[in-house]
């Protein structure tokens, strides 16, 4: 499957979000909405991270992240991450993706 990686800012980890930006062309269109939920796209994703519950969630256009965020943190958190490691974004069925740490070998 497809797949992206996104390297962790400071930023990421202080707002518990992940920049979508250099990976944009994994996601349909139809999946990015606008900048408040109100303007919520009209295909939602379905985002596996081995913490809990799927979210499911759009993306924020005008920031490039996942709009459903509270599990960001705890991700981060869970597996340890700092600023400078590498996230992957990995799609596994047509609005389905998973997301886990890039582990150095």
């Amino acid at each position: 499957m497809r797949h992206g990686i996104i390297k962790l800012t400071q930023g990421n980890l202080n707002n518990d979000h992940l920049y979508l930006t250099g990976i944009m062309d994994l996601f349909p269109a139809a999946s990015v909405g606008g900048s408040s939920d109100a303007e919520r796209a009209p295909q939602l994703l379905e985002v596996h991270s081995g913490i809990g519950e799927p979210v499911v969630t759009d993306i924020a256009g005008d920031k490039k992240i996942f709009r459903r965020r509270a599990w960001v943190g705890e991700f981060f958190e869970r597996h340890q991450l700092k600023a400078g490691d590498c996230v992957v974004v990995e799609q596994t069925g047509p609005h389905r993706y998973h997301v886990y740490p890039q582990r150095s070998v």
